[in-house]
């Protein structure tokens, strides 16, 4: 009998729901505001509600969360959700079984992400890093055939590492991170200070050669690439919005990242590979995480 499995993608601004039914048949999805349920009195049972409402359509064997913050390492607590911080320290995923009545569990959503992205490739690599530039930076470490979560489940926060110079403060309590100046949201407060008309999409056709880009990409370069020679992965995958945008100097972000490399073996070796995700990318990785967790 063929089981059915919902992935659920939770982001900052939107959250997005989608099915799989016996590996190949995607349904019912669905995106909404997050703002919709998380800003509720009882932000857990407004998500339950969701669930709900799919179980109420067709029956499922199991629910996969995918969550922009910092997990337990047994991926059963939230942690740290800066977006929805009504979920912060709250054991989301026994919660939610109980008020469902079906398996339910989680993981960082650039997990699925990268999951989704892996499993493109012909082969599944022992060793791979994904990082996703969004609205901040995700970042996915897939090792020794399976996603690594660190002592405290806070591994992959590379958007959080100290830059120098840097005394910004951060939504994670932290001044000084990565990710305030090597970020969608940087991107956007850029854009609202020096050319406010233009719509984002076109911020690097119109200002790409403006220094202030220009050293975007290479702080987001010397950050990649300061991971790849730590960690000396077979596959580098590389997405997310903002490299997304139209005329995004990818070519000139790769040069600079092979160019940091250690060299000679990681730079001849690495592949890199730039994912294509969809609107529906993130909770199709969820769909393929429920399947590994629960139909075993």
């Amino acid at each position: 009998m063929s089981r059915t499995w919902l992935g659920i993608d939770i982001g900052g601004t939107s959250t997005r729901l989608l099915t799989l039914r016996g590996g190949d048949q995607w349904a019912g999805f669905r995106k909404l505001p997050t703002a919709s349920w998380a800003q509720s009195a009882d932000a857990l049972g407004a998500l339950a509600g969701l669930i709900n409402e799919v179980l109420a359509q067709q029956p499922i064997d199991g629910v996969m969360l995918g969550l922009p913050g910092i997990l337990s390492r047994d991926r059963q607590h939230v942690v740290s959700l800066p977006f929805i911080q009504a979920l912060d320290d709250t054991p989301v995923a026994a919660h939610l079984s109980e008020m469902t009545g079906i398996s339910v569990a989680m993981d960082k959503d650039v997990n699925h992400l990268m999951l989704w992205d892996l499993m493109q490739l012909e082969t599944l690599p022992d060793n791979a890093v994904g990082l996703y530039l969004g609205t901040g930076m995700g970042n996915s470490l897939w090792l020794n055939g399976q996603f690594y979560h660190g002592e405290h489940g806070g591994a992959g926060e590379i958007g959080h590492i100290p830059l120098a110079n840097n005394d910004l403060p951060c939504p994670c309590g932290n001044h000084g991170c990565a990710e305030t100046l090597t970020s969608g949201h940087w991107l956007s407060q850029w854009a609202r200070q020096h050319c406010a008309q233009t719509d984002m999409s076109q911020l690097f056709t119109l200002y790409g050669d403006h220094p202030d880009l220009q050293q975007f990409v290479s702080r987001l370069a010397k950050i990649i690439a300061s991971e790849m020679n730590i960690i000396d992965p077979q596959y580098l995958i590389l997405g997310g919005g903002v490299l997304a945008m139209n005329d995004f100097p990818l070519a000139s972000l790769r040069s600079q990242i092979v160019r940091h490399l250690r060299p000679p073996v990681t730079r001849s070796g690495l592949r890199m590979v730039i994912s294509h995700a969809t609107d529906q990318t993130g909770c199709r990785g969820a769909c393929l995480a429920a399947a590994r967790q629960f139909g075993r």
